[in-house]
C-alpha cells in the first residue's frame, strides 16, 4: 500500500509540474501576443507620424504651388466680376453674355476650392480610408502640384498611362503621398545630371496588379546602396533625410503591394509600384428601412418642405437658390442657430433638413440627434467644412444620411438632396453611395 502511495504522489507531482508548464506556456504565449500587438501598434503610430512629417516637410513646395494655382482662378474671377459690373452699369446688358460670365466665375471658384481642398487633404492626419481609386487620376492630381517645379528644374515629363486600367483599392491621400515622394525623388536625382532631364511615368496592368513605373534619367542608384535604399535614413542626397522612400514602401506594403527599384541599362533608375486591383467596387446604397415609402409618396404629393440651418445669411440664401431645382418644392424655411432650427423643425416637420455643423447655441450634430424626436420623418443632410472620419461617424450616429462640403455645394447640393430624399446615403464623393 505504501508503495502505491509513492506512485500516486509521484504521478500527482508529475501532473502538477505538467500543469505548471502548460499554464506558464499559455501565459508566455499571451504575453508574446500582447507584445506583438503593442509592437504593431507602435509601428503603425510611427508610420502615421512619419507620413504626417513627410507631408509637412513639403509645405514650402506646396505653398508655392498653391499660390500659383490660386492666383489664376482668383484673377479670372476678379476680371469677370469687373466685366459683369461694367455691363450692368452700362445699362441693358446682354443676358447671354452675363450668363457666360457667371458660368466662368462658378468654374473658377470651383477650381480654387479644389486646390484648397487638395492642400488640406495632403496635410491633415487622418485614419486610413480604403476606396476604389484610379491610379492614372492620382498621378494627374500630383502632377498638377509638381508642374511648376518640373519647369523650374527643366525636366520634361512624359506620360505613358495605360488605358482602361482597373481600379485599385487604397487610401487616396496615402497613395498620393507615395507618388509625390517618388516624383520628388526623381526630380532631385536629376538635379546633378548633365543628360537631358526626362521623367517617364508609366502605368500598366500586370496580372492581378496595376503597376506604376517612375523612370528618371539621373545618375542611377550606387551599387552599394541598391539593397538599402528603402532603409530608414539611408539616402544618396546630401540634404535629404532618407525618410521618403522607406515611408513610401511602408504605405505600399500596407496596401498589400510592392515597391522596388532598379538601375536602367541606359542610365538612371526606375522605381516600380505594384498595387492589387480592387475586386468589389461599391456597396449598394443605404436605405432607411424604418421609412414607409407610401408615407413619403403621400407627403410628396403635397409638396416638399425644406429647412436650412446655417449662421451665415448669405450662405442660406445661396442654398435656397440651389434648392429651387428640387421637383415639387413647396416651402424653404431658414434658421440661424440650432435652437431656432429645432423649433422650426417641430413646427414644420420638414421632408429635408440641411444643417451646418458649427451652429450657434446648439451645434449641428446635437441638433440632428434631437431632430429625430421633434421631426421623426425628416431626412438630414449636413453642410460642413469638416470631412474627417470622426465627423462622418458622429454625423451618421446622429441620424444624418450624409454630408456635402460647403465648397462643393454649388456642384453637389441638388444631387445630394435628391439622393437623401430617396433614402440613399450621400458622402460628398460626387455620387451617392
Amino acid at each position: 500500500m505504501q508503495t502505491y502511495q509513492w506512485w500516486i504522489l509521484g504521478l500527482a507531482l508529475l501532473c502538477l509540474i505538467e500543469t505548471t508548464l502548460i499554464v506558464g506556456l499559455l501565459i508566455h504565449r499571451a504575453r508574446r501576443r500582447r507584445a506583438e500587438r503593442s509592437v504593431r501598434a507602435a509601428e503603425e503610430r510611427f508610420r502615421q507620424e512619419l507620413t504626417s512629417f513627410s507631408r509637412v516637410a513639403t509645405v514650402r513646395k506646396l505653398m508655392a504651388s498653391l499660390a500659383h494655382e490660386l492666383n489664376q482662378p482668383l484673377a479670372a474671377i476678379l476680371c469677370n466680376a469687373q466685366t459683369a459690373h461694367n455691363l450692368v452699369e452700362g445699362g441693358a446688358p446682354d443676358l447671354k453674355e452675363l450668363r457666360e460670365i457667371f458660368d466662368d466665375i462658378v468654374a473658377d471658384d470651383q477650381r480654387a476650392a479644389e486646390v484648397i481642398r487638395g492642400m488640406r487633404s495632403m496635410l491633415k492626419t487622418r485614419a486610413t480610408e480604403f476606396q476604389p481609386l484610379l491610379l492614372n487620376d492620382l498621378i494627374t492630381e500630383i502632377l498638377s502640384i509638381e508642374q511648376n517645379d518640373s519647369l523650374a528644374r527643366n525636366i520634361v515629363i512624359d506620360l505613358d498611362l495605360g488605358s482602361s486600367l482597373p481600379p485599385i483599392a487604397g487610401d487616396r491621400i496615402q497613395l498620393q503621398q507615395v507618388i509625390l515622394n517618388l516624383v520628388v525623388n526623381a526630380f532631385e536625382a536629376m538635379d546633378t545630371s548633365m543628360e537631358p532631364r526626362k521623367l517617364v511615368l508609366r502605368t500598366r496592368q500586370s496580372g492581378g496588379t496595376v503597376v506604376l513605373d517612375v523612370v528618371d534619367s539621373g545618375p542611377g542608384i550606387p551599387t552599394d546602396k541598391l539593397d538599402s535604399i528603402f532603409d530608414m535614413f539611408v539616402t544618396t542626397k546630401a540634404a535629404a533625410l532618407g525618410m521618403g522612400l522607406p515611408l513610401s514602401r511602408s504605405i505600399v506594403i500596407g496596401h498589400n503591394g510592392r515597391l522596388w527599384a532598379e538601375n536602367n541599362s541606359d542610365g538612371g533608375a526606375t522605381f516600380h509600384v505594384a498595387l492589387p486591383m480592387e475586386k468589389s467596387l461599391r456597396a449598394a446604397p443605404a436605405v432607411d428601412a424604418d421609412r414607409d415609402p407610401r408615407s413619403d409618396a403621400k407627403r410628396r404629393s403635397h409638396g416638399l418642405t425644406v429647412l436650412i440651418a446655417d449662421d451665415s445669411e448669405s450662405f442660406r440664401h445661396a442654398v435656397s437658390s440651389i434648392l429651387t431645382g428640387l421637383p415639387e418644392l413647396k416651402l424653404i424655411a431658414e434658421a440661424a442657430d440650432g435652437a431656432e432650427a429645432l423649433k422650426k423643425a417641430a413646427e414644420l416637420n420638414p421632408d429635408l433638413i440641411l444643417l451646418d455643423v458649427g451652429l450657434p447655441i446648439i451645434n449641428g450634430v446635437e441638433a440632428a440627434a434631437r431632430m429625430r424626436t421633434v421631426a421623426p420623418t425628416a431626412r438630414t443632410l449636413f453642410l460642413t467644412q469638416h470631412d474627417s472620419p470622426d465627423f462622418v461617424r458622429a454625423a451618421l450616429r446622429a441620424g444624418a444620411l450624409g454630408y456635402v462640403l460647403k465648397v462643393d455645394a454649388g456642384s453637389e447640393l441638388l444631387q445630394a438632396a435628391m439622393a437623401i430624399l430617396r433614402g440613399e446615403q450621400y458622402l460628398s464623393s460626387g455620387v451617392p453611395r
